[in-house]
């Protein structure tokens, strides 16, 4: 094909040269020729010269060749980017000559000849047989190369996605591994190819035989572009539906036949002219060139303008009006989001696969050289040293794209499914059951408790999304904390280094003043560097814990006197017994200390009571050791209870402002691997926290994790 399209372009070359050149003498009077010729007094018309550049772009998209060319049978991708300056090249050149060759054509030939043969007629008019014959070859070359293309697209198309899959319906199964499978495809090609040259053969009888060229290929990029609507859709428009690109196509390829293609075997051929002037049966406004009343339009500018407005009319409504199956939904997502997509691999849902069952079933459709070739590149990017590689998900997808380039997507995707055991509960058989019981849901009476069960799974993926939604904003807000948090002590501590250095007539009061100031900020940014790295250890796991013997009293003593919350510099009053604290531990008394500081210190930052006070209670829940911790605050407010051991998590109230949110996710963590718990309990007064302490075996089961 690639070299009959060099044949075609160098013979209408040579005869566009010989007419520039030889018959006109330059060019010059090449142009002078042209500018005294009827075409340079043609006027196309704005509507008409608007269709034709409209037609040639859906022309370029949806025709089946263009496909093949482009999709089927291409091997690279990046071919498309030397495609994408050199078929705009080829049809640059191509088209240069086309107007001098008609002027001469019009000059050496009787009116009403076909301008098809122009370019042989002009060399053969001035005895250049050779060059004639050049022009036969080349016209020769493009039209075999027109038909071979699309005959082997379009029986590709008939094959893949209509023999197939009624195929492998019937066959229940058995087509995976069948030896039949090539030669039914090889055969519904053929057969395909013989009735599209009958058609063809059909219609250029029909017709008269009679009709340019161009204008037999303008009716049938009207009719192809009626896929168009329902394809662009399909690509940026997740709402289309099946029965709206269905309705749309329909329409369209309704009022094509009706105003373009009956029209095109000629007034008294299939139409009589009864019906142009008056419609069929008398419905004056069906009439084929004025269509609902509306006269005086070219009538190729008539019909692309109503099958075009009433199929994408048709697809847009249909698409509202009906429901979307979630079959439907699925496949938008991952059309319109194609390239989020396109990184991962799917995988599939069957047991263990064997390669020679899949080799056996690609020698079969691709043929025994192809396959093994393709089983052996898969086997060296592998780097296994045989011929037959793993099987693995990227590889099953990758022989599906190739053995759909000969059988189609879908008939591929349900051989393979066969084979690795996907096939008894593929997405389609998944979503059909879907839809069916979705209707069962909507119109049963009996199912009302399915239903709501299925309420229920909806409230909770809600609110899980819910929940998520909730943590991406508290991160947000967490890392916008931490960079305030680090940017003020590193802006607070180079604005004073900078005094210090400046401040040449400074006392040594202020020095010492200024420098307090930087170590203080200095020993801010540490302790939420350190919070946030304590944090990191514990989720990652990596943490190691020091089990030691002590009392909780003792533990419960450190604490308090770390966050000074004893003696005249208390900002809270605490409540403890200390006969029940007597408590023999077995754990990492240094981390549940740690736990303790930060509910004491949370207790004196945060309670907002007038004398603020904290109980410490200590007692026993089922048979285990557990610590309240309640002050006489406010307490949490409830809709941030459930959120509050969280990461990142802040109350949302006015006394939160201290805190980037890390103590309790903190506190949560380092319970968990203590083998104990931490809980908010509601109701006791204030903010109440309940630590539930670690036997010794959940200490043991803490140190090991």
């Amino acid at each position: 094909i690639a070299v009959e399209a060099v044949v075609k372009l160098a013979a209408l070359m040579a005869v566009g040269m010989f007419v520039v050149f030889v018959v006109s003498g330059g060019v010059g009077p090449t142009l002078q020729a042209i500018d005294a010729s009827p075409i340079s007094r043609w006027d196309t018309g704005a509507d008409r010269w608007a269709t034709l550049i409209f037609l040639s772009a859906a022309a370029f998209i949806c025709l089946p060749r263009m496909f093949q060319v482009m999709v089927v049978e291409n091997s690279d991708e990046r071919h498309l980017a030397t495609a994408s300056w050199a078929f705009p090249l080829y049809l640059l050149l191509i088209s240069l000559f086309v107007v001098p060759i008609a002027v001469a054509g019009l000059s050496v030939s009787p009116e009403g000849s076909n301008p098809d043969l122009f370019v042989q007629t002009v060399p053969l008019a001035f005895d250049r047989n050779a060059l004639a014959m050049l022009a036969f070859l080349g016209g020769f070359s493009s039209a075999t190369s027109m038909v071979i293309v699309a005959a082997i697209a379009v029986s590709t198309m008939v094959s893949n996605h209509v023999v197939m899959p009624i195929w492998l319906s019937l066959r229940e199964g058995r087509a995976a591994l069948s030896g039949d499978v090539r030669h039914v495809v090889i055969l519904s090609r053929r057969l395909s190819i013989a009735g599209i040259l009958l058609f063809g053969y059909l219609y250029f009888v029909l017709s008269g035989g009679g009709a340019a060229l161009a204008a037999i290929g303008l009716v049938s990029f009207t009719g192809v572009a009626q896929v168009l609507p329902a394809l662009l859709g399909a690509v940026f428009w997740r709402g289309a539906t099946r029965t709206g690109a269905a309705v749309g196509i329909s329409v369209g390829f309704a009022v094509w036949v009706w105003t373009s293609f009956l029209p095109s075997f000629g007034e008294g051929g299939i139409l009589t002219p009864a019906i142009y002037a008056h419609g069929p049966f008398g419905i004056v406004p069906l009439r084929p060139h004025a269509l609902f009343g509306i006269e005086g339009l070219d009538p190729l500018v008539h019909s692309v303008f109503w099958s075009m407005i009433l199929n994408a009319g048709s697809f847009l409504a249909f698409s509202l009006l009906s429901a979307q199956t979630p079959l439907e939904r699925l496949q938008g997502a991952r059309f319109v989001n194609v390239f989020r997509h396109s990184g991962g691999t799917r995988g599939w849902s069957g047991g263990v696969v064997e390669a020679e069952d899949l080799l056996m079933m690609s020698q079969r459709l691709l043929g025994a050289t192809d396959a093994q070739a393709l089983f052996k590149a898969e086997a060296r990017r592998q780097d296994k040293s045989g011929s037959l590689p793993d099987v693995t998900p990227a590889f099953v997808e990758r022989l599906e794209r190739e053995l759909a380039g000969s059988v189609g997507a879908a008939t591929a995707h349900a051989m393979i499914a066969q084979i690795t055991g996907g096939v008894s509960v593929s997405v389609e058989d998944m979503m059909r059951v879907a839809d069916e019981a979705q209707q069962i849901l909507e119109y049963s009476s009996q199912l009302e408790s399915k239903s709501r069960e299925l309420e229920n799974t909806a409230d909770q993926l809600r609110e899980a999304n819910e929940k998520l939604v909730a943590l991406s904003f508290q991160k947000d807000n967490f890392l916008s904390q931490v960079s305030h948090e680090l940017r003020t002590p590193m802006t607070s501590i180079r604005s004073f280094s900078e005094i210090l250095m400046d401040g040449e007539s400074m006392t040594a009061e202020e020095r010492q003043k200024f420098s307090q100031i930087i170590n203080g900020e200095a020993v801010r940014m540490t302790r939420l560097l350190d919070d946030l790295l304590d944090l990191s250890v514990l989720e990652s796991g990596q943490v190691v814990l020091n089990r030691q013997d002590d009392t909780l009293d003792a533990v419960l003593d450190r604490a308090f006197v770390a966050t000074g919350q004893l003696g005249a510099k208390a900002t809270i009053a605490v409540d403890r017994h200390g006969t029940d604290e007597k408590v023999p531990l077995r754990t990492d008394c240094d981390r549940l200390a740690q736990v303790f500081i930060n509910l004491i210190s949370n207790a004196g930052q945060y309670c907002d009571a007038h004398e603020p006070r904290l109980r410490v209670h200590v007692h026993e829940v089922d048979g285990r050791h557990v610590v309240d911790f309640i002050d006489n605050g406010s307490g949490i407010p409830e809709e941030s209870q459930a959120e509050m051991f969280e990461k990142f998590a802040r109350a949302d109230d006015h006394r939160a402002g201290g805190g980037a949110g890390l103590g309790l996710a903190i506190c949560r963590e380092v319970m968990k691997r203590l083998g104990g718990e931490v809980d908010y309990v509601a109701g006791l007064g204030g903010a109440a926290f309940r630590v539930t302490l670690p036997d010794a075996e959940g200490a043991v089961a803490g140190r090991d994790r």
